[in-house]
């Protein structure tokens, strides 16, 4: 049961917001707040806009959010961690499967991000606002995870005799990543393959990589 407190100068009392409640309202929020700016753009996100998106009194984001910087720089942090989390998890299945096929798992990692919640910043373009998330990059170690990941992994495979010895794994670490972070950030002028395409060029690097 929430717990009640009693207004100043009456006898009623009314329900006080728990801390588990408040998480998971926090939580909803943010939601919604991501399927507004993948529908309409992040321009589109005002706490007015995310209060008529979850259908609540204008009011209730501010109760639970500061301000909007709060809000995108959570929405910015959430997708951070889970692309580390995702990264790492990649690097440590080293051996399993076939380095062609995680190579092409780890362009999907990329690929399939929430990408409207990474690019809101630059988007909203506010000194502010890109401040805190500037601040949320640096707290979530994404940066040197995202550098380091594809060397890690082929470093991984080497030692474990599935990519040749005489491969240079970070030249091959830079290249991959440089390759598919230009994918995910290029305009939709930029020449790029489609998927089946994109898979058949990872497959190629794999069997240059010894794995055959």
């Amino acid at each position: 049961m929430a717990a009640r407190t009693r207004e100043s100068g009456g006898d009623d009392v009314v329900p006080r917001r728990t801390p588990q409640a408040t998480q998971e309202l926090r939580a909803a929020l943010i939601q919604h707040a991501r399927r507004l700016v993948e529908r309409d753009g992040a321009q589109a996100l005002t706490m007015r806009a995310l209060a008529a998106e979850a259908g609540c009194a204008v009011g209730l984001p501010y109760k639970i959010f500061a301000n909007r910087e709060e809000l995108v720089a959570e929405l910015v942090g959430l997708e951070l961690g889970r692309l580390r989390a995702a990264f790492e998890s990649w690097v440590a299945e080293a051996g399993t499967g076939t380095v062609a096929g995680n190579l092409v798992r780890y362009a999907r990692i990329l690929l399939e991000s929430d990408r409207a919640a990474l690019t809101l910043a630059d988007e909203i373009d506010d000194e502010a606002l890109t401040a805190v998330v500037d601040d949320k990059v640096r707290e979530s170690g994404l940066p040197l995870s995202f550098e380091s990941a594809v060397t890690d992994y082929l470093l991984a495979e080497q030692r474990l005799g599935r990519v040749s010895a005489d491969v240079d794994a970070r030249a091959y670490g830079f290249l991959l990543t440089g390759a598919i972070h230009n994918l995910v950030v290029a305009g939709a002028a930029y020449p790029r393959p489609d998927r089946d395409e994109l898979d058949r060029m990872l497959a190629a690097v794999a069997r240059h990589l010894g794995t055959g």
